[in-house]
């Protein structure tokens, strides 16, 4: 017999909320790992990002010492005739361009950069240009005549300019650098927030799933001694239908039935302890012609007659 359609549903729905839990707590799984590649991949692209503006800070400070050393022994070299100020100079100038072309492969994707660093380069040409008046006073003139141009204060103005640029080169690096780290410390945060979420709701799913599925395995082990017993009480049963349609012992003269102990019973009673049958005692109609004048004999003058079907 095919269970009913309300019962095929019911037990499709109670199947659809156990594995429910199950479900849900695999795709929270699902998603704290793709949570936890994503955080992985960000903050890798935050250490490259941060690691990029440390890089582009120091080379800005590479580039401020090597103008400042080709300022200075410079300047050693016209006032004092220094020729070794000047052979490191010359040195620092000819590492000028490198450091520059490094600023500028760092700087690539930023724009703002970028242009300062032109108004850096023009701010620098303006002070080698001064240099080399310097040292055109000096092989002309001699060292007095250098110091009474540096009195005036131009150098200290075209020196100054460049390196204001690069001061404020340097600044905006390193906001930049602050706002990255800022801004990884706050996905960071979030990432750390949406995994503790995620394993939350992932331990109480399975949690739920667990407490489900044990109330459904209890659910079958009460069906499951049900189905025994039933089946226990079908065999019992089966086993007395067999006795009554098996081959049974009767006597051909008084009918008395022998049981399986070996002791004869009556009919009645045999048909009685081996099932649930009970007997009423009539008479047929062959036997009521049979025994006519017994039985007349037995109503007595009333002329009651014994119960017939």
């Amino acid at each position: 017999m095919s269970p009913a359609p309300e019962q095929t549903a019911q037990r499709e729905n109670l199947d659809f909320l156990r594995w429910l839990p199950v479900v849900g707590s695999l795709a929270l799984m699902v998603m704290v790992a793709v949570i936890s590649a994503r955080t992985m991949s960000e903050l890798k692209n935050a250490i490259y990002w941060r690691q990029h503006s440390t890089q582009e800070i120091l080379a800005a400070q590479a580039y401020q010492d090597n103008l400042m050393n080709i300022q200075n022994s410079m300047r050693d070299f016209v006032t004092m005739g220094d020729p070794t100020a000047l052979a490191l100079c010359q040195r620092c100038i000819k590492l000028e361009p490198q450091l520059f072309d490094q600023l500028l492969r760092l700087t690539h994707d930023n724009p703002p950069q970028q242009q300062r660093l032109q108004t850096l380069s023009v701010a620098v040409k303006d002070v080698f240009g001064y240099d080399a008046r310097l040292i055109d006073i000096y092989q002309q003139r001699g060292a007095e005549a250098v110091l009474r141009t540096e009195q005036t204060g131009e150098g200290r103005i075209i020196t100054g300019g460049a390196l204001e640029v690069l001061q404020t080169f340097s600044t905006e690096e390193q906001k930049l650098l602050d706002a990255r780290d800022a801004d990884e410390q706050a996905d960071y945060r979030n990432a750390e927030r949406r995994l503790v979420v995620a394993s939350v709701l992932a331990a109480g799913l399975l949690v739920l799933a667990n407490f489900m599925a044990s109330r459904e395995m209890a659910r079958r082990r009460r069906v499951e001694i049900e189905r025994e017993k039933l089946i226990a009480e079908l065999k019992l049963t089966l086993a007395q239908v067999k006795t009554l349609s098996g081959l049974i012992p009767i006597c051909a003269w008084c009918k008395s039935v022998r049981n399986d102990q070996g002791y004869w019973q009556t009919v009645e009673h045999y048909v009685h302890s081996h099932s649930d049958a009970s007997f009423s005692h009539s008479i047929c109609p062959t036997c009521r012609e049979k025994f006519k004048d017994e039985i007349a004999k037995a109503c007595g003058p009333e002329g009651k007659s014994p119960a017939h079907n």
